[in-house]
């Protein structure tokens, strides 16, 4: 069972007592630490994952120790004057290394980068450094930076449903675009299209925002929004989510959808052109869930559910022509 955003609080929370307290509270935060896992699977793989993060953090405070302090030798037993003039002389570096690790900290270095794709009609299911998980639907590219006190995803274009592994010290933060999501410990996708992007989420919460916009708005599960540019809109109701993420089933759902819209949603998935000939056909409006795993099924079926004809090219184009 996946952890509780309060759990996963409670664990972070002595996370900072362990990395900052004093050597009676790093001991104290150790031991509650140990007691809050237990034998727990899902907590002592939170657990893990932060000492991965830890030890991460620690390889480069070490590389920048040896690349600023390598000058600075010990001496056997210094004695007078020389003593002082070493005390002083790793005094000046310790500061010096304070510094660069709180500017590294500051500047937040790029640990890893990953890029990530998948082509027209396919699915990718991607684990990133960090240990989330990305899901691609069709023509989808984009690229993951693990960095020191964050992780960002660059969605280039395309969809993508992201199951998060929170991390209260790193956040995680999806851009597209002029828009930005940032994770609350959830699972959601996003959607990008012409005039902006489509979020709709599944479980937790997500914050949105986007930029010359008044304010953030936050959507919880079953909660969905896109923005145009200039201004974030809700969609109401929780049966879009459902909609919006039921190609993660290789379903496309459609409700009174005109057939225009329907076509586009379609093109995503097929390689060759599908054509609209005349403004009837485009105007018809479909109902139900279809395999987005073979378009052209779904091409073949339309003649069944409006008044329409298909017809097949032999270079793959697909024309669709109201029969009246």
């Amino acid at each position: 069972m996946p952890l509780t955003q309060a759990e996963m609080d409670e664990a972070d929370d002595l996370f900072v007592s362990l990395a900052f307290g004093s050597g009676h509270e790093k001991a104290q935060a150790r031991s509650a630490l140990e007691q809050w896992a237990g034998q727990d699977p899902a907590r002592l793989q939170y657990l893990a994952t932060h000492e991965a993060v830890d030890r991460e953090v620690d390889s480069h405070s070490a590389d920048l120790r040896r690349q600023y302090v390598r000058h600075v030798e010990a001496v056997a037993q210094p004695s007078g004057t020389m003593a002082g003039r070493r005390a002083a002389t790793w005094g000046a570096s310790a500061v010096v290394l304070g510094a660069l690790v709180t500017a590294a900290w500051v500047v937040n270095p790029v640990l890893s980068s990953q890029s990530f794709s998948s082509a027209i009609g396919e699915q990718a299911d991607v684990e990133l450094d960090d240990g989330s998980r990305v899901l691609l639907n069709t023509d989808t590219a984009g690229v993951f930076e693990n960095r020191l006190r964050s992780r960002e995803v660059r969605l280039q274009h395309g969809e993508a449903l992201f199951s998060v592994v929170h991390g209260r010290l790193r956040p995680f933060a999806v851009l597209a675009g002029d828009a930005s999501v940032r994770d609350i410990g959830t699972r959601f996708s996003v959607r990008t299209v012409p005039a902006g992007v489509v979020v709709a989420v599944l479980e937790g919460r997500v914050e949105l925002a986007l930029a010359g916009a008044a304010a953030p708005v936050t959507l919880d599960a079953n909660q969905a929004a896109r923005t145009d540019g200039t201004q974030i809109v809700a969609i109401p109701g929780s049966q879009p989510v459902e909609a919006l993420v039921s190609w993660k089933d290789r379903r496309l759902q459609f409700d009174g959808t005109p057939l225009a819209d329907v076509v586009r949603e379609l093109q995503r998935y097929r390689k060759t052109t599908i054509v609209l000939a005349d403004a009837n056909a485009a105007a018809y409006r479909v109902t139900g869930g279809f395999s987005s795993v073979d378009p052209d099924l779904l091409l073949k079926t339309l003649p069944g559910v409006v008044p329409v004809t298909v017809r097949f090219q032999q270079d793959g184009t697909a024309v669709i022509a109201s029969r009246r």
